[in-house]
């Protein structure tokens, strides 16, 4: 009986071992992800929020869904980077020294929106990590742990941008930047990585930060500014498929216009709007398509020019209402 009770207290041990080791295996996603959660706005000076994430140890893959970055401190707290899927190859062997190697990462970014607030001031100019990034270089460098990738494939579908500079409401524009597996390659830090995505989403369009794009030090190489290619010289309208009946899209299309501009005239029967918006003339056109669904073209000039970000962001807000 006393040779029993001296084993006891090692088999109880062994078995919260087990326990642990089987708890952990279970919940080591959880943790990973919850971690990366806690971390990020000490690190990053943002909130990050993790869908699902799951570690392949036999894949050597970590796989993030609904991956979203909030605004920083001082901006809306919505959504400013929304990336749907994000794969990462992980050099275990590495990571097994502290150090985060990936030969590949693969970013799935829907959308990025940019704000600017009454000062002026935007979003992408005041993310923590790399305005301390920027100043380290004039002095010490940052201490960060070792973080490596060889290869970036970044696929971007709209930037949106939400100014705040004019008299309400908001100014809304949109672009679709249509980004398809971009390679960027050597990128040394986290600060590099978050500015080479941003830049990279926003060279397509008209916007432009002399902050984020000044980040020299910071990307390692200078930002040479691309013609806007999401902005269009001869084409003006957008349109889109929507899964919602033609009436229902018409009256949400004519309270979106009604709230953040002028109407001139309607015509309900054709499906026709006409609207005076951000200083641009606007022609909404609604089709039925059957089985409650529709179809919509939106049009914009201002001064005989096409104002293609201003007919998508008109979309871009229309399509978030209907949701």
């Amino acid at each position: 009986m006393i040779q029993k009770m001296k084993f006891k207290p090692l088999i109880v041990l062994a078995a919260v071992i087990v326990l642990v080791l089987f708890l952990i295996s279970v919940f080591r996603d959880f943790l990973i992800k919850s971690a990366v959660e806690v971390a990020s706005p000490n690190l990053i000076g943002a909130k990050i929020e993790i869908g699902d994430l799951s570690l392949g140890l036999m894949t050597h893959k970590i796989h993030i869904k609904n991956f979203r970055m909030y605004n920083p401190p001082g901006f809306p707290d919505q959504v400013f980077l929304a990336m749907p899927e994000v794969t990462l190859n992980v050099d275990v062997f590495q990571l097994m020294k502290g150090k985060m190697h990936f030969p590949l990462v693969v970013i799935n970014m829907d959308k990025m929106i940019i704000f600017k607030n009454k000062e002026g001031k935007l979003n992408v100019d005041s993310i923590k990590i790399i305005q301390e990034q920027a100043a380290a270089n004039k002095g010490k460098p940052m201490k960060l742990p070792v973080f490596k990738i060889d290869l970036l494939e970044l696929n971007v579908g709209k930037v949106i941008l939400e100014d705040y500079t004019h008299a309400p409401p908001v100014r809304v524009e949109a672009y679709d930047v249509n980004i398809k597996d971009q390679k960027i390659r050597n990128i040394n830090g986290v600060p590099k990585l978050m500015a080479a995505v941003i830049v990279e989403a926003m060279k397509p369009t008209a916007i432009r930060s002399a902050g984020i794009f000044a980040a020299e030090a910071v990307l390692g190489v200078g930002f040479l500014p691309a013609v806007a290619i999401g902005v269009a010289i001869a084409q003006d309208d957008v349109n889109a498929d929507l899964n919602y009946s033609r009436g229902r899209v018409y009256q949400e299309s004519l309270k979106l216009v009604q709230d953040l501009g002028v109407v001139k005239k309607t015509d309900p029967a054709k499906g026709l709007i006409f609207a005076k918006v951000y200083g641009a003339d606007i022609t909404i056109t609604v089709e039925d398509n059957g089985w409650y669904k529709s179809w919509i073209r939106i049009k914009a000039r201002q001064f005989f020019l096409a104002k293609l970000e201003i007919a998508n962001g008109l979309l871009y807000q229309l399509t978030e209402r209907l949701k």
